[in-house]
Order: structure tokens, then C-alpha cells, then sequence
């Protein structure tokens, strides 16, 4: 085979693999995006609507709990936040609902089966109890949505969108730090949201140390790197020797 041919084959090679390569990604094309849908107020992915419905949701459960606070907790502090918090998801609820009438998208009438759960647990409560669980319940669930707010925030292309993800991201920011101020969040409270009665699994430490070591880390496999490493050295090569000079042949 001449040195062009080669070089072609390496390099058809390469460009087959690397697709199929895992951690392979576009920057501007988020994982769970989707296609682009016009509306009124411009262009609008999968993740876009997906915001508007999780920001409904939140408000269908931790209005009512915030609400439920004031007679449930024990903490003068719980109460505090539990006001703030459904003051604040009031303030949310009305602009997601005016924001997705506008974009036509349609929005949740009613908690899904893991926040009722969470609700009927904290109804089942008072006192010290209902503070634990108010508590972390909720923290998990903010810790949940935040970075879900970000990438939205990072990536949309809809102005409205990137606004209202913005606010979203200083409220459920500023609800994190109050209900961490309660000093009653734990390891369930700093991992994902389970439902009602099970435990979570790979509880998050809040030593940052030993978090930082659970975390996974994702990314390709060291065999795919290393597949990846040989077929650009094996095109690297053939480029080479296609512009390598020919010595004259007399």
C-alpha cells in the first residue's frame, strides 16, 4: 500500500473510532438537550422545558410544607425558613406558570409520587422529628435541581429562559444556605432525594475530603484512551512519511 493510501485508511480509521469513544462530546450540545422548538418567545430545547416543569413541581410541594412549618416545627429557625422558602416558590410558581403559558408548554397540577411521599412523611411528624426531616428533605432536593438550573443557565439559547434559570439559580442558592443554617442537615440531606421510608444510597459525607473521594469521576476508560493514543500516533506516522521528500532516483 503507497504511503497515501495509508495515510487515508488511518485517518478514516481514526475518525470512525473516535465517535464511539465514550466522553466524547460536543461543549455546546448538553446530554438530554434535544431538538429546538419555536415559540413566542424563541427557541426552546427539551432541557429548557424541563426546567419550567421542575421549578413547578418544587412549588407544588415545598409551598405547602413551608406553609406547614409554622404549626409543625419545634425550631424558631425551621419556621423562619420554611416562611422564606414558601414565600419565595410563591414568588417562582406565578412567573413559571406565566413563563410556560406563553412558551406553550405545559405544567404539572400536583406533586409527583416522591414529593408526596416527602409530604406525607413530614404531615406524620411534628416537633424535632418534623424539623429533621423538613430539613433535609428539602436540602436534598435543592441540592438535586441546582445543577440542573446551571446547565440550562450555561446552555440555552432562549433569552427568557436564561433569565428566569438565573433567578432560579440565586433562590434555590440562597435556600440551600438557609436550610443548612438550620445546623440539623446530614449526610441524607446532601445526597439525592429518595423516597419517603428508604435510606439513600452512597451518602454524600460532608467531610469534603472523604466527598471528593465517593464521587465518581467519570470520563473514558483508560482502554479507550489508550485506543485513542495508537490511532493518532498511526496517523501522525502516515501524515509523516506522505511529506517526508523523496530523494531523487538517477
Amino acid at each position: 500500500m503507497s504511503a497515501k493510501r495509508f495515510a487515508a485508511a488511518a485517518l478514516a480509521l481514526h475518525l470512525l473510532l473516535l465517535p464511539a469513544l465514550p466522553g466524547v462530546a460536543h461543549a455546546d450540545d448538553p446530554p438530554g438537550a434535544g431538538p429546538v422548538e419555536q415559540t413566542p418567545l424563541g427557541p426552546i430545547t427539551a432541557l429548557d422545558k424541563e426546567l419550567l416543569v421542575k421549578v413547578r413541581l418544587a412549588g407544588l410541594w415545598e409551598m405547602p410544607m413551608g406553609e406547614e412549618a409554622q404549626t409543625r416545627a419545634a425550631s424558631v429557625r425551621v419556621k423562619e425558613v420554611g416562611a422564606q422558602l414558601a414565600s419565595d416558590h410563591t414568588f417562582l410558581d406565578e412567573r413559571v406558570v406565566r413563563l410556560a403559558s406563553q412558551m406553550g408548554v405545559a405544567l404539572p397540577d400536583e406533586a409527583n409520587a416522591d414529593q408526596q411521599s416527602w409530604m406525607a412523611e413530614m404531615r406524620a411528624r411534628t416537633g424535632a422529628a418534623f424539623d429533621d426531616s423538613f430539613a433535609n428533605r428539602l436540602r436534598a432536593a435543592h441540592g438535586s435541581i441546582f445543577p440542573a438550573i446551571a446547565t440550562v443557565r450555561a446552555n440555552t439559547r432562549n433569552e427568557a429562559i436564561r433569565q428566569f434559570a438565573q433567578v432560579c439559580n440565586q433562590i434555590v442558592l440562597k435556600h440551600m444556605t438557609l436550610l443548612e443554617s438550620t445546623n440539623m442537615v446530614t449526610d441524607m440531606g446532601l445526597s439525592k432525594p429518595v423516597a419517603a421510608g428508604a435510606a439513600p444510597a452512597n451518602a454524600v459525607s460532608a467531610d469534603p475530603v472523604r466527598a471528593a473521594a465517593q464521587l465518581p469521576t467519570g470520563g473514558p476508560s483508560p482502554l479507550s484512551v489508550l485506543l485513542m493514543c495508537l490511532v493518532g500516533a498511526v496517523v501522525t506516522i502516515a501524515i509523516l512519511r506522505l511529506l517526508r521528500p523523496r530523494a531523487n532516483v538517477k
